[in-house]
């Protein structure tokens, strides 16, 4: 049987549980991003969470600067006698991803699941083809969404988390270095990071707050590139077409009908790269094709754009003219590298699992994070799980029972380098 979330459970659980009361009100903003917008944020709900946060974090005393781009910076001094413990900067994003509509989220809360599907408000259900994890979560209770939206968790539940650790610090007697929090802005269409001055945090290192399952510690994400591909045909009225006209539409078919069909992001799992076509626009007389390739290795990463380059000269030698330009930008770096060469914050992050009674689980993540960059840029950043699942869709959905234990162990971190370090 199909279980369903309630309403009414959701709000008698925000009356006991800080967290989830927290998360109701942030995924209450939307702030889905904009890849074609060229405003800094891309959207105007960023920015409108963004002053909720700073003027939260105002309010409980601590040092707060809202940058141009729409960052929120808190400085939180370190408790007495451990000054001289190295700096942590925590981070989470504001923004949701635009593959799903993100305003008018309805979070409805599913007790104690006891197995088989769940049922959301559309009809749709979230199985264990959806969700190979549901099984491992019986007993568990879930925040869903009604079928229409997707949930927010990615990355409100890392929000929250940082969110909650800030009144925790201000409660307990909770032992901490310098800490910075940054929530940070666009991270889904790949820009938050630019904008983080890593130099002016004044940390050793950094975690950011925005992966999945129980126990997850990504220690190593693509290295990624974004390629955009223009395709210039020749338009002909159709009746005098023959023998003259070059339909760009079918060329941008026929480039990627070339592309290596075992080499898709829904035909690779594990270490494999991929090449994922994300948006299409065309006409005759134009087309343009944005793709993004990823691969574990640089080597991976080269090769695929070799074959994307040497397919747009094909169809540039069967068409007789320059018909096929192609662009690629870097998005983004495995640090796998880094944390490689400076493991010490991997050590603290496996001993806050462990004092939590989680079981470590790290991971090669098949995408990337904001430390993909930053550890590059002098802040060496892993990524922690949230309990947020099936993110960037209707299927959304967050474990409570994982978030809980998120928390705990941002908590146990924070104490570990505070009282290893110092």
């Amino acid at each position: 049987m199909a279980q369903q979330g309630s309403v009414k459970d959701l709000e008698n659980r925000c009356g006991v549980d800080p967290l989830v009361r927290i998360f109701r009100e942030l995924i209450a903003y939307d702030t889905t991003s904009d890849p074609e917008s060229k405003a800094v944020p891309s959207t105007l709900g960023q920015l409108r969470l963004g002053a909720y946060l700073a003027a939260q974090c105002s309010a409980m005393g601590y040092e707060v600067n809202t940058t141009p781009e729409g960052l929120v910076v808190v400085r939180v001094a370190a408790s007495a006698g451990r000054e001289q413990a190295l700096g942590l900067c925590l981070l989470a994003h504001l923004d949701t991803s635009p593959d799903a509509k993100g305003s008018g989220i309805v979070p409805l809360l599913l007790k104690d699941y006891q197995g088989g599907g769940i049922e959301l408000g559309t009809g749709r259900l979230i199985d264990e083809q959806i969700c190979p994890q549901l099984e491992e979560h019986r007993g568990d209770d879930f925040i869903i969404t009604d079928g229409t939206t997707l949930l927010g968790a990615d990355d409100k539940a890392g929000v929250a988390i940082l969110l909650q650790l800030l009144h925790e610090l201000k409660l307990k007697n909770l032992e901490h270095g310098p800490l910075t929090v940054v929530f940070t802005v666009d991270e889904e269409i790949g820009l938050s990071s630019q904008y983080v001055d890593v130099e002016s945090l004044g940390c050793a290192f950094g975690v950011t707050l925005d992966g999945g399952e129980l126990g997850t510690l990504d220690v190593a994400t693509f290295n990624a590139q974004e390629a955009e591909i223009s395709i210039e045909g020749r338009s002909i009225h159709t009746g005098s077409a023959y023998k003259k006209m070059v339909n760009a539409s079918l060329m941008a078919a026929r480039l990627i009908d070339l592309l290596p069909p075992g080499e898709l992001p829904e035909q690779t799992q594990g270490k494999e790269g991929f090449y994922h076509v994300l948006r299409i626009s065309s006409c005759c007389e134009k087309a343009t094709v944005r793709m993004l390739l990823r691969d574990f290795t640089q080597e991976g990463l080269q090769r695929r754009q070799k074959l994307l380059y040497e397919l747009g000269e094909l169809l540039n030698r069967q068409c007789g003219y320059q018909a096929v330009r192609i662009s690629i930008k870097d998005q983004y770096r495995n640090f796998a590298e880094v944390l490689k060469e400076q493991p010490q914050i991997l050590e603290f992050c496996r001993k806050a699992y462990a004092q939590a009674g989680v079981t470590v689980k790290e991971e090669w993540v098949r995408g990337g994070t904001d430390g993909s960059n930053l550890s590059f840029r002098g802040l060496p950043c892993p990524n922690l799980f949230t309990g947020a699942l099936n993110c960037h869709g209707v299927y959304e959905c967050l474990s409570l029972k994982t978030f809980s234990k998120a928390f705990e162990v941002v908590c146990n971190l924070v104490e570990l380098i505070a009282k290893e370090s110092a």
